[in-house]
């Protein structure tokens, strides 16, 4: 993967921490490092290694909506503040 300090700079404003230009020249090199071990992990040949019982107890259930209105209407109701049928929190920032 090709770093620019462009990348440094976008990822720094989308999780909003700022970052000084002595900043951005150790995290580009650290992410060029990283980016080189991965690669370096890629050409490593797992043909012959056998999956643990570890990698598939990874995906505990399908990407399915979960409908219990019931369960639902129990959970919203033990907040103290709903809007409309959801529960209403206060903003976590």
């Amino acid at each position: 993967m090709i770093l620019e300090k462009d990348n440094i700079v976008h990822c720094a404003r989308m999780t909003k921490i700022r970052i000084s230009a002595e900043e951005q020249q150790r995290y580009e090199n650290e992410l060029k490092d990283l980016f080189r071990w991965v690669e370096e992990l890629a050409e490593v040949d797992t043909s012959a290694v056998e999956e643990s019982s570890i990698a598939r107890g990874a995906y505990l259930r399908p990407d399915e909506p979960i409908t219990n209105t019931d369960l639902s209407e129990k959970l919203v109701s033990a907040f103290n503040a709903q809007e409309g049928h959801c529960a209403k929190v206060k903003k976590v920032l």
